[in-house]
């Protein structure tokens, strides 16, 4: 990887090829592909040292906002029940940790801008939700433009948040 611009390219693309893996694969191949895409980020792209807290947190955050709406019922996460109630679906908690890797690399720029940020998760979001019902066993509550909106007001929120995580630490590492 010789150039930030070819770091950013092979981000985006880890990260795509890591939800189409995911969403189509199920939960074994998800585990997998998850291995991988970390693994191959954390060599040449990342490294552990700076990120663990930002992939800790967004998949703690994220694991926990799918958890919520699968438990009010907005996300149906088809037969996955066990004694304690809805369990997200493996795959969907890979996801978290995918797209966590992007947030100091392809998507970046938002944490500058948390404007555009919050445009991002405002569209691609519900748009990412709405790709994977339909290539999963997930269903979207009815009627579909409460949930999309519900959606987009989450995600509209989440990469911001998630950036200014990612900032405060960025801030913390330059203070020592």
């Amino acid at each position: 990887m010789t150039t930030n611009k070819t770091k950013l390219i092979i981000n985006y693309l880890l990260f795509q090829i890591g939800w189409f893996a995911c969403v189509l694969g199920g939960n074994p191949i998800a585990l997998a592909a998850t291995t991988v895409v970390l693994f191959i980020h954390l060599t040449w792209i990342g490294s552990w040292k700076k990120e663990k807290q930002l992939l800790a947190i967004t998949f703690l955050i994220g694991c926990a906002v799918d958890s919520f709406l699968g438990n009010l019922h907005i996300l149906q996460f088809g037969s996955q029940l066990n004694d304690y109630g809805r369990m997200l679906p493996l795959w969907l908690a890979c996801l978290w940790l995918i797209f966590g890797t992007t947030l100091r690399h392809s998507l970046d720029w938002s944490r500058n801008h948390k404007l555009y940020g919050s445009l991002l998760g405002l569209f691609g979001g519900p748009l990412s939700y709405l790709a994977g019902a339909k290539l999963t066993d997930i269903t979207l509550a009815q009627p579909l433009w409460q949930t999309l909106l519900t959606l987009a007001i989450i995600w509209a929120m989440i990469i911001p948040l998630l950036q200014s995580f990612s900032q405060a630490w960025l801030n913390k590492a330059k203070s020592q």
